[in-house]
C-alpha cells in the first residue's frame, strides 16, 4: 500500500468503533486483487479498497476490478474508499472522501471521481455517516466487466 493509502488506513482505523474487528490485508501474501481491509461490525462484514485520487483518477488494477465484480455477483459487500486531497493544480484546495460500491469498480477505474458515489464528504469528515455507508451491506447487483 502506498504511503498515502497507509495514511488513509490510519485515519479510518482511528475512527472505527472499539468493537469493530479490522484486518488489514498484506497483498504480497494473498491473491491478486484482494482489497486492503476486511471489516466486521455488528455481524456485517465488508471489504474496503483504499485509494488516493490522482488528478481525477482512481487507479484500480484489472485484478481489483474483477475481485469486486465477483464479490458483488455473490451479493457480498465491498467498497472503494478514496481520499482526494487535491493534487496538481488543485493542491491544497480541499480534502474529500468518496465511497463507491465494489460493484462500480470498473466504472470507477474508467471514469474516476465522475462516477456517482454512495457517499462524498468534505473535511472535516462526518465519520458516523462514512461508517454507516461502509457498513450498509451488499450493493444491489453486479455491474462489473461485461
Amino acid at each position: 500500500m502506498e504511503t498515502l493509502e497507509k495514511n488513509l488506513w490510519s485515519l479510518l482505523k482511528g475512527k472505527l468503533p472499539p468493537h469493530c474487528h479490522a484486518q488489514r490485508i498484506e497483498t504480497g501474501s494473498t491473491g491478486l486483487g484482494i482489497p486492503d481491509v476486511n471489516l466486521c461490525l455488528n455481524g456485517i462484514e465488508t471489504w474496503v479498497e483504499l485509494k488516493v485520487v490522482k488528478g481525477l483518477r482512481v487507479e484500480l488494477s484489472p485484478q481489483q476490478v474483477v475481485w469486486h465484480y465477483r464479490r458483488a455477483r455473490a451479493l457480498g459487500s465491498s467498497c472503494i474508499l478514496a481520499r482526494d486531497k487535491f493534487d496538481g493544480k488543485r493542491k491544497g484546495k480541499g480534502d474529500h472522501l468518496y465511497l463507491w460500491a465494489g460493484a462500480d469498480a470498473q466504472a470507477v477505474a474508467e471514469q474516476g471521481i465522475d462516477v456517482p458515489a454512495l457517499g462524498h464528504w468534505q473535511a472535516p469528515f462526518a465519520w458516523d455517516e462514512v461508517l454507516a455507508a461502509i457498513f450498509s451491506g451488499p450493493s444491489k447487483g453486479a455491474r462489473g466487466p461485461k
